[in-house]
């Protein structure tokens, strides 16, 4: 008797003891299909939104220890301002073209036991462009602790140090790893929040005690297969979304709503061909605001043709 307990003792130790971190391991090149939806407007459908969509092979790659590089192939983004879900998005040609040597230059970052440190890129890499490449890192994100399958930490991500919820469940026969993590955005150490247009408003300390006018949260959902020395992400799924309330409506809240998708093709032989540039320290995962303007989504509020509008 004792030696069953004995052994289903260390076979848990065991199973507690592997390692879920996401590994890329060297000398290949992971491929996955990335996307990437940005919306802003009413809940409500049959109402005005606007927003963009970018669409993108993406490519990471081993170059040192706990340093890879991350590229995106062939991105297209397109555009929306329009009635909600009724009209299509439009491709931003022109948007894409004038980015196109911009998302050519793939940039370096930090990565060990699933958490992303510095990033670099060539100065001449937009800021704007930096954070597409940070929301794809935001992903990869994940503080795996190996003897428990739910706890709760401080975690930072693009939007700051945010409380975090992780549950993870182990399918051994199937050989997958079911991990959930959501963020609660109200509960950040440091928040990355800019406000503007609002020079001549005052706080009011009675009206946040009542109720927050912006709430946000974030929900991740991956799928992953156990590899030598980590994990394999073969799909993941986020969702985020911020709501404005300020006069705290009830059903009147205006939101903005972001999704991602990063899925598992193949992996290849062959390496990321890295060009004469100099890479310098551009920060970490953190969202930085960019100073350049070059194509921000405006909601029509009063549409008769969206297309002359």
């Amino acid at each position: 008797m004792r030696a069953v307990v004995l052994a289903l003792t260390l076979a848990l130790v065991a199973s507690q003891s592997v390692n879920f971190a996401p590994d890329f391991a060297a000398s290949k090149t992971y491929v996955y299909k990335y996307e990437a939806l940005l919306l802003g407007g009413l809940p409500e459908e049959g109402l005005a939104r606007a927003g963009v969509k970018v669409i993108s092979k993406v490519l990471i790659s081993a170059v040192a220890e706990n340093t890879y590089l991350l590229k995106l192939v062939n991105p297209e983004i397109f555009e929306y301002s329009g009635v909600w879900p009724k009209d299509p998005f439009v491709p931003a040609a022109k948007l894409t073209s004038a980015l196109a040597a911009q998302f050519s230059i793939p940039i370096k970052f930090e990565y060990a036991k699933g958490v992303v440190g510095k990033v670099f890129a060539p100065t001449a890499v937009f800021e704007t462009v930096l954070n597409v490449h940070r929301g794809i890192l935001n992903i990869l994100q994940l503080n795996i602790k190996k003897t428990q399958n739910v706890y709760e930490l401080q975690e930072a991500g693009a939007q700051g140090v945010c409380k975090t919820h992780y549950v993870i469940r182990e399918d051994a026969k199937a050989e997958r790893i079911h991990l959930t993590k959501s963020k609660d955005l109200n509960n950040c150490q440091q928040r990355i929040m800019k406000d503007f247009g609002l020079a001549y408003t005052e706080k009011c300390v009675e009206c946040r005690q009542r109720g927050e006018a912006l709430m946000g949260a974030a929900t991740y959902n991956y799928l992953m297969k156990p590899a030598a020395n980590g994990a394999l992400i073969l799909e993941a799924t986020v969702t985020e979304l911020h709501q404005f309330t300020p006069f705290n409506e009830m059903s009147g809240a205006a939101q903005m709503e972001a999704k991602q998708m990063l899925t598992f093709v193949e992996i290849k032989k062959d390496p990321i061909v890295v060009p004469d540039n100099n890479y310098v320290h551009r920060g970490s995962i953190r969202y930085e605001f960019a100073t350049e303007i070059l194509q921000m989504p405006i909601q029509l509020l009063k549409i008769s043709n969206a297309r002359a509008q």
